[in-house]
């Protein structure tokens, strides 16, 4: 199989408590790939921290305009979007070539939460339900497919919240999706911070908000309030 070249995109903001361990960590992973961190603005270091791994482009804040201008600066085949509080396993960009190759038009990763309560067992299995039977992938399991299928799309729909929902319907809509390993590994901080159960709880009644056609600029209220 010949080798493309991969785009990691990863949107930041106010990220240097966490970023200097992912980032790390996921530079085994990378190769001779490519690190896109896109700064929303921020003023606590991050920005010098991203620096040292990748290359570094500034944004106005809103993840969907920092993944979006994070695709535009990309020279990859093949684009990867990630949260700050991610990093994927070696072989996991390997298996993301074979997945394209293989007819697949895009897909996420199996997760782990990088945590020992059983309950994040339980989560790790219903994210990964999620991409398997609703075909929908959020930036904590990974989004990758082809740069001509994201233009296609038309990019991230610039809302407040919940913009990898639109953008894995339009994904679904151009071909057959999969998750693949290795895994990608998730900080379980945002857990630790409000409680495994309660943070569970807030993310799925948003997500079955957002399924109600209540707007997302309504849900983004909600969640700067759980938060």
């Amino acid at each position: 199989m010949t080798l493309e070249k991969i785009s990691v995109i990863i949107p930041i903001l106010n990220e240097a408590k966490i970023l200097e361990k992912t980032l790390s960590q996921l530079q085994p992973a990378l190769g001779a790939h490519e690190l896109i961190v896109v700064d929303g603005g921020s003023t606590d270091g991050s920005v010098h921290i991203a620096e040292k791994y990748g290359k570094v482009i500034t944004s106005e804040p809103g993840r969907a305009k920092q993944l979006n201008t994070g695709a535009v600066s990309a020279t990859g085949d093949i684009l990867v979007f990630v949260h700050a509080d991610i990093w994927l396993e070696q072989g996991a960009l390997a298996s993301v070539e074979t997945a394209l190759a293989s007819g697949f038009v895009g897909g996420g990763f199996r997760q782990k939460i990088d945590g020992r309560h059983f309950l994040y067992r339980v989560i790790e299995i219903a994210g990964d339900m999620r991409g398997k039977y609703l075909k929908v992938f959020y930036g904590d399991s990974g989004i990758f497919l082809r740069r001509a299928d994201f233009e296609k799309i038309g990019g991230f729909p610039e809302v407040p919240i919940l913009e990898e929902m639109e953008f894995s319907k339009k994904l679904r809509c151009l071909g057959k999706t999969t998750l693949v390993t290795p895994h990608i590994h998730i900080s379980a901080r945002r857990w630790e911070r409000k409680g495994i159960v309660r943070t569970t709880l807030n993310n799925w009644l948003i997500t079955l908000l957002y399924f109600l056609k209540f707007s997302p600029a309504r849900l983004a209220k909600l969640y700067r309030h759980i938060r």
